[in-house]
């Protein structure tokens, strides 16, 4: 046997199976899962100063972690972070200062890249199929939805609108954007006015209007979000809410309605609604009733600005725009809370990833 000719193919092959087997790939597996199982928290952050930031707390609430963005890409991720939303591998922070969304990867929070086309105050974001849709709204000459495609990121094409565009979900195949909302009296005392009550439906095969639903002019349109196929939109005045259920394919609508003022987000979990009312009060009911729920379930505290319910658990924030935010979590059973934690500039979201 020649050991001399054998010698140098063990020494490398040890060579190799050190390579192979460094600290660096032992440790990438468990980083590239560091926030598979939780949820993250949008910070917005302050309007002329780059703080927004992500949160991220772990479905049992044993990890939490403040500003993954700048500490897995050693840079700012601006002034302003509107929403986030998800597809495949990556996460997608829609950013309307300065008009932008960065695309992280949603394990290791590894930008991918970032989206600066066409875009004028990006608002929400939606997926179907092979395309996204943004919602931009700068308020005064810009009501827009743009159309980019998944794997390209390149812009495709803009749907305007006359007065808003604000929510906007994927529900049974079709894109909803919220065209109406909310506005302002110019004079003291200020106070809110309807812009409208419509929501246009579009079809993302041909990515053109399919049809303009007018809801009631009931208040003002609240909230749009979308569940097991339908889309549902909140409209509340001082003395009543409602929740219409939008079935998008034949463009028309049930409603709810609730002896309950100036209801302000909807979500649903496991089959069950849940809105909060102007004094922090947050109420539950199945999907199927039609009985107004008259106790909270819970009573926070703060400013509430960010709130979702996600596997059981309520999300709430005590937003500051000044300094860090609180987050308080409670069970939807008996309202127990459950942790609390501090956030950073103006918590906005929850999202489980």
């Amino acid at each position: 046997m020649n050991f001399k000719k054998i010698l140098p193919f063990l020494f490398a092959s040890a060579l190799l199976f050190n390579v192979a087997c460094s600290d660096d790939d032992f440790v990438e597996p468990t980083k590239a899962e560091a926030y598979e199982n939780g949820i993250f928290i949008a910070n917005e952050g302050g309007f002329s100063t780059p703080t927004s930031e992500v949160s991220f707390v772990s479905n049992d609430l044993s990890i939490f972690e403040n500003k993954i963005y700048k500490t897995n890409n050693n840079e700012n991720l601006g002034n302003v972070l509107q929403s986030i939303g998800f597809t495949g591998e990556n996460a997608y922070l829609v950013s309307n200062v300065p008009n932008k969304i960065d695309i992280v990867n949603r394990y290791n929070f590894k930008k991918q890249t970032t989206v600066t086309a066409n875009l004028d105050n990006p608002r929400y974001i939606a997926f179907s199929g092979s395309q996204y849709f943004v919602t931009n709204n700068n308020f005064f000459n810009v009501m827009k939805l743009n159309i980019y495609n998944t794997s390209t990121n390149a812009f495709v094409t803009s749907i305007n609108f006359p007065r808003s565009a604000e929510k906007v979900v994927e529900a049974n195949g079709k894109i909803v954007v919220q065209t109406d909302g909310i506005t302002y009296q110019t004079v003291a005392p200020y106070g809110e006015l309807p812009t409208g009550y419509s929501l246009t439906i579009v079809n993302p095969s041909t990515n053109a209007v399919a049809t303009t639903l007018t809801l009631p002019s009931n208040g003002i349109i609240r909230d749009l979000i979308s569940y097991n196929g339908d889309a549902y939109v909140l409209a509340s005045s001082n003395t009543a809410s409602y929740i219409y259920k939008v079935n998008t394919t034949a463009g028309t609508f049930t409603t709810t309605t609730l002896t309950l003022g100036q209801a302000q987000k909807l979500r649903i979990d496991a089959n069950r609604f849940y809105f909060n009312d102007s004094s922090n009060k947050i109420y539950a009911m199945d999907l199927t009733s039609t009985t107004t729920p008259t106790t909270p379930i819970v009573t926070t505290t703060g400013n509430l600005y960010g709130f979702n319910v996600i596997d059981g658990k309520i999300y709430t924030s005590d937003a500051s725009f000044t300094g860090d935010s609180k987050v308080n979590i409670y069970s939807v059973n008996g309202g127990t809370l459950l942790k609390t934690l501090t956030t950073g500039i103006g918590t906005n979201g929850f999202y489980k990833n």
